[in-house]
């Protein structure tokens, strides 16, 4: 399925909040408490979309549409960690659950080019195998971090500095 891939502006916002956290909900409800999720509601994130689509400068986000309708999203920056600021970090990447498995996410992941490394949950098989699809690899560094509370183990993905077919 071919999707339009756009850069994210400022009327996206509500469309965005509402797919983040629906994406949330399908994805880690057993995972993160009800009551975190509860809180990752259409209006939350509809406000950190308004925030990371004005952040303007070196961060960038993309969504994918289908017959208008937004079904996916990606966001990268500068690289956070010590010793990878120079590089581009990929903080995000979602595609809607109905439209996975469709060739949109590797068109969002071509899309944030750039992005040379991710953290991930190293228990979200899904999202790993999908990365390395995306020609990440573990670069044997991994972190205990927390998501909303919740405490997790990511494993660092290096990108492959080929540049994509």
């Amino acid at each position: 399925m071919n999707a339009n891939i756009r850069r994210a502006v400022a009327s996206d916002v509500e469309r965005l909040g509402a797919l983040h956290s629906a994406c949330w909900t399908e994805l880690y409800t057993g995972l993160l408490a009800p009551e975190v999720l509860a809180e990752l509601n259409a209006e939350t994130m509809t406000h950190l979309w308004s925030k990371f689509v004005t952040r303007g400068g070196d961060y960038v986000q993309f969504v994918a549409e289908v017959d208008g309708e937004i079904v996916g999203f990606v966001g990268y920056g500068p690289g956070r960690d010590t010793g990878y600021e120079d590089l581009i970090e990929l903080y995000f990447i979602y595609v809607a659950p109905a439209f996975t498995r469709r060739g949109i996410g590797k068109q969002l992941a071509d899309a944030a080019w750039p992005a040379s490394y991710a953290w991930l949950w190293d228990r979200n098989r899904p999202a790993v195998a999908f990365y390395r699809k995306m020609r990440f690899g573990p670069d044997s560094q991994r972190r205990r971090g927390t998501l909303f509370g919740t405490e997790l183990l990511e494993v660092r993905l290096v990108r492959d500095v080929a540049e994509p077919a």
